[in-house]
This record gives C-alpha cells, sequence and structure tokens, in this order.
C-alpha cells in the first residue's frame, strides 16, 4: 500500500483548502452555529466548483474519482470545515444510491441538480421504534391502481426541512422476513400528505434533524428506486462507503483539535511557564497525535481496500469504531487543555467536542459495531 498523493490529489486538496478558508472561515462557521443555519455559501461554492460531483459520472455533469479520493476529501473537509463535510457525507451515499438503482430521468433529475447546487438530499430509515435494528420500520407504500400510498414516521432524517427529496425506506408487513420485504423510494418532500418537524439536539447544528410524518402521501410506481422489496440489499451495497467517509470526516475534526491544542499549549502560560512545558500536558498531546495517526492508517487502508475490490466488513467496522470513540477522546482532552476557555462559546473546540459525539451513533453505533466484528473475528480464526 501506497498511500503517498498524487499529483492530481495534491492539487484537488489545495483547491478544496483555497476554497474552504474563503467561503467557510471559522468566523463564518461559528456565527452559522451560533445561529443554527444551514452552509448554504458554502454547499453551493462546493457545487460551483466540482466537489458535490465527484464520484459522479460524466454524463450526468460529474467528475469519476476513485474511493481514497473520496476519503481525502472527506478528511480535509473535517479539518477545514467540520458543518459542511457532515452534509457531504449525506451525498456520496445518496448519489451512489441514485447511481446504482436509479431511473436515467431519476438520476438526470437529482445527480444534475445535486451537481449544480440543489440542496441534499435526504435519507429516511430511522424511525422512532426503529434505530440500529432497521428491519423493525413499519413505513408501508401500498399498491392502490397506478400509484402507491405511503404512511409512516421516519425521525433524525436530516435536511429533510430543505430538501427537495427524501429517500425514503419501506416495509411490506405482509412479508415474513423483513429484510426481504423493504423497498426504497424517491419521495419530493412537497408531495401532499408529508409533514416535516425540526428537532433540537447538542450538536450538529448547523444541519437540520427531522421528524418526517407521512400521512396518505400519494407517489406513482415510478418512484421506486431499483427493486420493489431489494431495498435492504441496495441500502447495504453502498453502507461501507458511508461508514467510511462518517470516520474520515472527524479524522480531520480531530486534527483541527490537536492544532488548536498545541497552538494554546505553547502560548498559554500558567506558573511562569507554558503550559505545553508540563509532562501531563506533553502526554496528553502525545496520545492525541498517536490516536489520530491510527485512524488515518486505517482509513487510508480501508479506502485502498475498496478500490481494490476487496472485502472490507471488519475493517471498515474496526475504523468506525475506534475513529469515533477516538474523535471524542480528542476532542475532550483539547477541551482539558483548553481548561475554562474550552468550555466557553466563544472557541471553536466546544463546537466540534459537541458535534463529534454524534460519531458514534450515526452510521452504526459503537455496540453495533462490535456486533459486526466479533462474529466476524470469532468466524475468521475458528479452528
Amino acid at each position: 500500500m501506497d498511500f503517498r498523493l498524487t499529483e492530481e490529489q495534491e492539487l484537488l486538496l489545495q483547491s478544496l483548502t483555497e476554497l474552504l478558508q474563503r467561503v467557510a472561515p471559522e468566523s463564518e462557521l461559528a456565527e452559522l452555529d451560533k445561529n443554527h443555519e444551514f452552509p448554504w455559501k458554502a454547499w453551493r461554492a462546493l457545487a460551483d466548483n466540482g466537489f458535490i460531483g465527484l464520484g459522479i459520472p460524466e454524463e450526468y455533469g460529474g467528475t469519476p474519482t476513485d474511493v481514497m479520493t473520496l476519503i481525502l476529501v472527506c478528511e480535509a473537509m473535517g479539518r477545514l470545515a467540520c458543518p459542511v463535510a457532515a452534509v457531504y457525507i449525506t451525498s456520496i451515499i445518496i448519489t451512489r444510491d441514485i447511481l446504482q438503482f436509479g431511473s436515467e430521468t431519476q438520476k438526470e433529475n437529482v445527480l444534475r441538480g445535486l451537481i449544480s447546487g440543489d440542496p441534499p438530499v435526504a435519507l429516511g430509515i430511522t424511525e422512532p421504534q426503529a434505530g440500529s435494528d432497521a428491519s423493525a420500520i413499519k413505513t408501508s407504500a401500498v399498491l392502490d391502481g397506478d400509484h402507491y400510498v405511503f404512511n409512516g414516521q421516519k425521525i433524525y432524517t436530516s435536511m429533510a426541512n430543505i430538501a427537495k427529496y427524501i429517500v425514503l425506506m419501506t416495509r411490506d408487513p405482509s412479508i415474513e422476513n423483513p429484510y426481504k420485504g423493504m423497498s426504497m423510494w424517491l419521495m419530493p418532500t412537497d408531495t401532499e400528505g408529508v409533514r416535516i418537524n425540526t428537532l433540537d439536539k447538542v450538536g450538529g447544528w448547523t444541519i437540520p434533524a427531522c421528524e418526517v410524518f407521512i400521512d396518505n402521501a400519494i407517489l406513482p410506481k415510478n418512484a421506486l428506486l431499483g427493486e420493489l422489496n431489494n431495498g435492504w440489499k441496495q441500502l447495504m451495497t453502498n453502507f461501507e462507503i458511508e461508514r467510511l467517509a462518517t470516520v474520515a470526516v472527524p479524522v480531520g475534526a480531530a486534527q483541527a483539535a490537536l492544532e488548536d491544542a498545541v497552538a494554546y499549549a505553547n502560548q498559554r502560560v500558567q506558573f511562569g511557564k507554558p503550559i505545553g512545558s508540563f509532562q501531563l500536558i506533553q502526554e496528553m498531546i502525545t496520545n492525541m497525535a498517536i490516536k489520530i495517526e491510527n485512524m488515518r492508517n486505517m482509513i487510508y487502508k480501508v479506502a485502498w481496500m475498496m478500490d481494490n475490490n476487496m472485502d472490507v466488513r471488519i475493517e471498515n467496522s474496526m475504523a468506525k469504531l475506534y475513529c469515533a470513540q477516538s474523535t471524542f477522546e480528542i476532542m475532550d482532552d483539547a477541551m482539558q487543555i483548553f481548561g475554562g476557555m474550552g468550555y466557553m462559546m466563544d472557541h471553536r473546540i466546544q463546537r466540534m467536542w459537541r458535534d463529534s459525539r454524534a460519531y458514534r451513533i450515526g452510521g452504526g453505533t459503537d455496540q453495533v459495531m462490535v456486533t459486526i466484528i466479533g462474529p466476524q473475528l470469532l468466524k475468521k480464526y475458528k479452528g
């Protein structure tokens, strides 16, 4: 494995850095966070400069690229503008779902819109009774003549209130095996019978979380994404890339927290000397750096494996578990180094601390990762 950047990757990351420093400086991110406002300016700038189109074929206006490049972009966004990166993660999985399972009309409408700066597409899976256990979803789609009637409720559906579409998962209760009765749909958010409320949360204030109520909403048959009752397999097809992107972003954010903490440790004076001269502080920043190095090596390895068509289920789940936990530990240590200043709303470390906690939940909880890794390891090393 050779993780040296290509010339094209270096130029791409340089361009991304310059763009985000211009359209999403820390002062603007802080203001957006304070006001709970979506980062429209940065999102549209990413579209205008081709970043939303990465991984999308040229025929739809995009730029094909490998997984490694996408992960490098996610990591860089996490370091420079984590709230914007959180939106970008969702676009990666949605565009791949639509590319693989959408009709030509759906591809043309959604992909070209995203590339040109349309709002992100929301993903509607979780329900009040169905979180880690996605098989427990109850939202239904019932055929009635030449259309389907939808009923149900989704929760924690990020950006549903600003999106044009929701990729919606439903279940046919008449099919005994829930995994063989799920379907994937493209539902316009302005469909009659769809009502959306926003939810308050601890962090991620620039990315709205929503609950979606669906009451006798009607869609034509061509709203189906892919095959009827094949939705679970379709959803799982791109979950690995989503999971990897989900941890690449906090790796970048952890790097930013380390840089902030070290800079502060060098200039903050207590007991007549910089606090960075104290061994306990040095131990903290050393452990932070080691964790980041480990995280980066893990995500690069998994990206390389994906690009070489290798099975990544164990490695990717380990990366998700380790990176999500380590990022929050790094944020917590960075806040400790800042002391009282870090706990004040004036410094970005408190925002990164709040935002990073969600990565241990979204994309598969810590506990779900263990239930994936453990049995697979037992099977792998069984005598």
